[in-house]
């Protein structure tokens, strides 16, 4: 009996015997060494056709990028996370819509998860302003660049979010969940996200921990909606309009060819300094409001 069939009343609950709580185990972890397995293979043929650098989808930093690497990487690493979903899926006899796909609501949830992103990110940065510590400066690119600049980083923000949200809280979540119960599965995978972001440049610890807490809230908020839209939907909106459109950092990194030129000025603990907006003591209020909004927005639906 696969570790899905052995649940009764929802996709999180954990299994009924200890032998379907080990499979269930087991297989999360297939779905890592899967995808690890994908992501080694993928970036092998990738480098072998010279289309990106050697060990580009293994290092956070290749050498010798060139332009468009980087939308190319994302896009690799987008269809190798729902490749590994899908092949999972297949081989335990499950739909794709128990891990976060579920159509129901899908056009609902994925509006008011990029509204709310926006809406943070925007109320955030205003804060910041009103309290003399930021300025949103003048537009930096030239207005017949917009357009395409516009499409070209919602297209890589949508790929970020849906590859983190499909990485964290999908099939592993899921599968741990049976293993372990929802909220000790959660508290892991948000611990894991916390560690995929150590990697970045200019963290810090309030950033880190917010990455942790930010990842409970979307966990919860597929648990309530059945489905992923509305955390891929805030994941890309927040990402978008911190990084592209008011242009400041983003866990240390600036985007090139953002919209905005602004001008972060005031002591770190508002500002979050090198590390941006998510490592100022202002998130947290945003955390706050955004379990908030999963909590009486969004419906409560059987995943």
């Amino acid at each position: 009996m696969m570790a899905g069939s052995a649940t009764t009343g929802g996709v999180f609950q954990r299994a009924s015997t200890w032998v379907g709580r080990a499979t269930a185990f087991g297989l999360a972890v297939a779905w890592m060494a899967l995808w690890a397995a994908l992501l080694v293979a993928t970036d092998e043929v990738l480098e072998h056709v010279g289309l990106l650098p050697e060990g580009m989808l293994r290092s956070a930093n290749p050498p010798g990028l060139k332009p468009g690497d980087v939308e190319l990487a994302h896009e690799a690493l987008a269809v190798v996370t729902f490749a590994a979903t899908v092949i999972m899926a297949l081989l335990t006899r499950e739909r794709l819509t128990r891990f976060g796909f579920a159509p129901r609501g899908a056009g609902r949830d994925l509006l008011i998860g990029v509204s709310t992103g926006l809406l943070l990110m925007l109320g955030t940065l205003a804060l910041m302003a009103a309290l003399g510590g930021f300025a949103f400066g003048r537009v930096a690119i030239p207005a017949d660049r917009i357009g395409m600049q516009a499409a070209k980083y919602a297209l890589l923000f949508v790929l970020v979010a849906l590859t983190e949200e499909l990485w964290f809280r999908s099939f592993v979540l899921v599968q741990l969940s049976r293993a372990v119960s929802f909220w000790p599965a959660a508290l892991l995978m948000s611990g894991l996200f916390l560690l995929s972001h150590t990697a970045n440049i200019g963290e810090n610890p309030l950033g880190l921990l917010a990455a942790s807490l930010v990842g409970l809230v979307l966990a919860y908020s597929f648990r309530r909606t059945g489905a992923l839209w509305f955390a891929i939907g805030f994941h890309a909106a927040w990402d978008y309009a911190e990084s592209f459109l008011f242009g400041v950092p983003d866990s240390g990194s600036v985007l090139p060819g953002a919209l905005m030129r602004p001008t972060l000025g005031g002591p770190a603990w508002l500002t979050g300094g090198p590390t941006g907006p998510e490592g100022s003591l202002l998130v947290y209020a945003v955390l706050l409001i955004l379990a908030l909004v999963v909590r009486f927005a969004l419906p409560r639906r059987e995943a």
